[in-house]
């Protein structure tokens, strides 16, 4: 994979700081019930960065061990180190410098514990089982894959298989991930998963519960573009009030019309949907973890933000703000599709974080964000326009990492008109 997309080598306290081109991770998650403890180990498959240096990766958990091309390292030579990004963006920096565009596999054993990230969950331990998920966001550092599983930063795409070993327990589980999982023991305790090598960090989803406390639909739907009808696995715990019926035809019907409107579908043979209570809305390729009033905009997000991917977490706002614009309700402070004008006298806004190693999404892409779409919109001349212009975008870019700045030229293109003035005050915050 190219760095191009990658942070530029860096040079704090006299280190180098470099990332790698990661190829592929092997990891094992074990879970014990019956003590409640938890482990993971992970292989990591990569060739050193364009330049000689330290590499950068995340992991937010303990570590306990640590290999480099198997010889023995201690703990301390993989520890977190401050960027200077701000708080939470500390990255796992290898206290070795490693020749540029070498090989290398590294080796880490860590416990599983709450991972160390702001919002982060616990393992949700129950009597006689567990239940887990990755419980990604956005909106705070640390919150994708790296809770779990050491990680690159999301411009890396990479092969990433997963052993889930549960002992302990004495209830069947049921797995839901976006792969296709093979379940090897009776008992459902033991899981194999691969996920495409086109994956990124924040791409993988992962949900294991008691199958006794978890409601699963399987079904189809026909998707203008494919030969063959998409899967649809739709779940949800017992506990949480949702109509999975009503779930799944809103799913079918959202999936049917944003192909049509925007461009065809781009993620394997499966839409993964597992209902939470509120609160919870979450976008992985092809899938989600969301409440039911959130699933609208989540499944926006299998073309916006995981269909066409932030090439940077710096430009994570493009598809919140987008996805929000288009999916908002009637309640919302700017309604869908909303087509105002947005004079160059309001306040400046930063969308898109300026340090290299900003890993977050700006909460303003909610709102702010919004406000730039719309408009956008009313420049255009209607949101019907912009809808057009972003479905091109989509067409474009699809299974691909796209920039702010080639959003910028793409639009500008489109529609012919200027909108540096836009950009520079509502994205970059220049007055």
């Amino acid at each position: 994979m190219s760095l191009s997309l990658a942070p530029p080598p860096t040079i704090i306290d006299g280190r180098r700081i470099v990332v790698p081109d990661v190829e592929r991770v092997d990891a094992t998650l074990r879970f014990d019930v019956a003590s409640r403890e938890a482990v993971g180990e992970a292989a990591i498959h990569f060739v050193a960065g364009e330049m000689a240096g330290h590499l950068a990766l995340d992991l937010r958990q303990p570590v306990e061990w640590v290999r480099l091309d198997g010889n023995n390292l201690s703990p301390d030579a993989f520890a977190p180190f401050d960027l200077g990004a701000g708080p939470g963006t500390e990255m796992r920096v290898l206290d070795v410098s490693l020749e540029a565009g070498s090989s290398h596999n590294l080796d880490v054993g860590y416990r599983l514990e709450t991972p160390r990230a702001e919002g982060a969950e616990p393992i949700g331990w129950t009597d006689g089982g567990l239940r887990f998920d990755l419980w990604m966001s956005d909106l705070q550092p640390g919150r994708y894959l790296e809770m779990w599983i050491p990680a690159p930063l999301i411009h890396d795409r990479f092969a990433l298989n997963v052993q889930i070993e549960l002992a302990g327990h004495d209830r069947p589980h049921t797995l839901v991930a976006n792969t296709a999982g093979v379940d090897s023991a009776a008992s459902g305790g033991r899981w194999s998963l691969c996920y495409p090598a086109h994956f990124t960090a924040l791409s993988p989803m992962l949900v294991i519960a008691p199958t006794d406390q978890v409601e699963l639909r399987r079904s189809s739907v026909g998707l203008p573009g494919r030969e063959r009808s998409l899967g649809l696995v739709c779940a949800r715990h017992l506990e949480v009030d949702a109509d999975l019926a009503a779930c799944e035809a809103d799913l079918k019907a959202w999936l049917t019309y944003l192909s049509v409107r925007y461009g065809p579908w781009a993620h394997g043979d499966t839409f993964w949907a597992f209902v939470w209570g509120p609160g919870r809305g979450m976008e992985y390729d092809g899938a989600t973890t969301a409440a039911v009033p959130a699933l609208e905009h989540e499944v926006f997000h299998s073309w916006f933000g995981r269909g066409v991917k932030p090439a940077r977490a710096a430009d994570g706002w493009i598809d919140e703000a987008w996805t929000t614009w288009a999916t908002a309700s009637q309640r919302s402070e700017e309604p869908r599709f909303s087509a105002v004008d947005l004079p160059l006298d309001r306040p400046p806004v930063e969308l898109y974080p300026q340090h290299a190693w900003a890993r977050h999404t700006p909460i303003a892409a909610y709102t702010d964000g919004v406000r730039l779409f719309a408009g956008l919109a009313y420049l255009f001349g209607g949101s019907d326009r912009l809808r057009t212009a972003m479905a091109e975008w989509y067409q474009l870019n699809s299974g691909r990492s796209a920039t702010t700045d080639g959003l910028a030229a793409h639009l500008e293109a489109w529609s012919g008109i200027d909108i540096s003035p836009w950009w520079a005050r509502y994205v970059h915050g220049r007055g």
